[in-house]
C-alpha cells in the first residue's frame, strides 16, 4: 500500500508514525518547502501519551503526479476543499481518501464530489506541534471511521491493520452521527477558547463558559435531530447529547464531566486560539458556523453558535481582543441575559 499524508501537524504526525511502524510506504505532503525540508531532515518525533517514537520520513510539496492507494488529509478546514479535489486526482484505481479534520465539511464534499471515494475519520486523540518534526501527544484515543457510500468497496479492516496498534481504529455504521458528536464538542471548547483566550482548564472553571457550552450543544443537537441524524459518541470522546439543556445528564454530572475534561486538558489552547495568536484565519465558519448554516436549512434557531462566529470574526479583524469578557458578550448577543 502506498500512502500520502497531507498535513503533518499534530494529528497527521501520529498517523504517519502509525503507518511507518507497520512498514507502509508513506509520503508526507506539506504546503511549504520549509516545512517539507525540516520534516525530511529531522523526521517525525513523538512524545507523550503514546510513548516515544522517531521515524525518518520523506516530505515534499504537492503530489508531484504520483498516485496513492490511500491519501490521509489532516489539514485545516479552510484549505480542505482544494486538498480534497487535488487528492482525488492522485488516487489509484481502487484508492480512497481518509479525512481527519474536525467538523462536517466532508459531508458537503462527498455530496459535491460523489465520484471521489472518501472514508471520514473522527480523531479521539490530541497532539500538538512543538515545531515541524516534534510533536507531543497530550491524550490517548483512536480514530473512528465509517463509509458514506456502501457502493464504494473499501476494506475498512485493512485500514485498521495498517494503523494499529499505535492508533486503534473503530468502525461505525453511523459515521455521520459520530462526525456531529465531535463537531459539537469542538464547537463548545474550541469556539469559546478562541474568543476568551483561555486555556481549556481555565475556561471550564467558569460557570458562564459551562452554560454557553450547554447552549452550543443544545442548539447543535436540535439541528441534528431535525435533519434526522442520530448523534453517536466517538472513540476517546463522549456523546454531547448528555450536555443539552432540555434533558441529558443531571446538572451535577455535567459539571463533574466538564471539570474532569478541564483538568485533563488544562494547559491546552484551542485551535481557534492558536490561529488568532498567529494572525491566521480561523476555522470558525466550519465549526460553529456549520451549526448555524445547517440550522438555517433545518429551520432551527442557533443564536449562541451565531454569536460565537460573530465575536470570533471581530477578533480576527482586530475590532476586539481575546478576553474572558467575550463570554458574557456572547450571552448578551444571543439574548441569553
Amino acid at each position: 500500500m502506498k500512502v500520502a499524508v497531507v498535513g503533518c501537524g499534530g494529528i497527521g504526525s501520529v498517523a504517519v508514525c502509525a503507518l511507518l511502524e507497520n512498514g507502509v510506504d508513506v509520503l508526507c505532503i506539506e504546503g511549504s518547502r520549509d516545512a517539507a525540508e525540516k520534516l525530511t531532515q529531522n523526521g517525525v518525533r513523538l512524545s507523550g501519551k503514546k510513548g516515544e517514537h522517531h521515524k525518518k520520513v520523506k516530505a515534499v510539496v504537492g503530489f508531484n503526479g504520483e498516485r496513492f492507494d490511500l491519501i490521509v488529509t489532516a489539514v485545516k478546514n479552510n484549505v480542505l476543499r482544494d486538498v480534497f479535489i487535488e487528492a482525488g486526482r492522485h488516487l489509484t484505481k481502487n484508492g480512497f481518501i481518509i479525512t481527519l479534520e474536525n467538523g462536517i465539511q466532508v459531508l458537503d464534499l462527498h455530496e459535491e464530489f460523489p465520484e471521489i471515494p472518501v472514508v471520514p475519520g473522527v480523531v479521539g486523540y490530541n497532539s500538538i506541534m512543538i515545531e515541524h518534526g516534534r510533536y507531543e501527544v497530550t491524550s490517548e484515543g483512536g480514530i473512528t471511521i465509517g463509509q458514506l457510500n456502501s457502493e464504494i468497496d473499501v476494506d475498512l479492516d485493512a485500514v485498521r491493520r495498517v494503523f494499529s496498534p499505535l492508533i486503534s481504529i473503530d468502525i461505525t455504521a453511523n459515521i455521520v452521527g459520530v462526525l456531529w458528536a465531535k463537531l459539537l464538542i469542538v464547537c463548545g471548547v474550541t469556539g469559546l477558547g478562541g474568543v476568551s483566550g483561555l486555556r481549556v482548564g481555565d475556561l471550564l472553571r467558569l460557570k458562564v463558559a459551562r452554560k454557553l457550552f450547554y447552549d452550543i450543544v443544545t442548539e447543535g443537537v436540535k439541528v441534528a435531530r431535525r435533519l434526522g441524524i442520530r448523534i453517536e459518541k466517538f472513540r476517546g470522546g463522549i456523546n454531547p447529547t448528555g450536555f443539552r439543556n432540555d434533558g441529558g445528564f443531571p446538572s451535577f454530572v455535567k459539571y463533574m464531566i466538564l471539570r474532569i475534561i478541564g483538568k485533563k486538558y488544562k494547559d491546552l489552547k484551542s485551535n481557534i486560539h492558536h490561529s488568532i495568536e498567529r494572525g491566521e484565519k480561523t476555522e470558525v465558519d466550519y465549526l460553529n458556523g456549520a451549526v448555524v448554516e445547517k440550522g438555517k436549512m433545518a429551520g432551527v434557531s442557533t443564536p449562541v453558535n451565531k454569536a460565537v462566529v460573530t465575536v470570533t470574526k471581530e477578533i480576527e479583524s482586530g475590532i476586539r481582543q481575546m478576553t474572558a469578557e467575550n463570554l458574557y458578550l456572547i450571552r448578551e448577543i444571543a439574548g441569553k441575559d
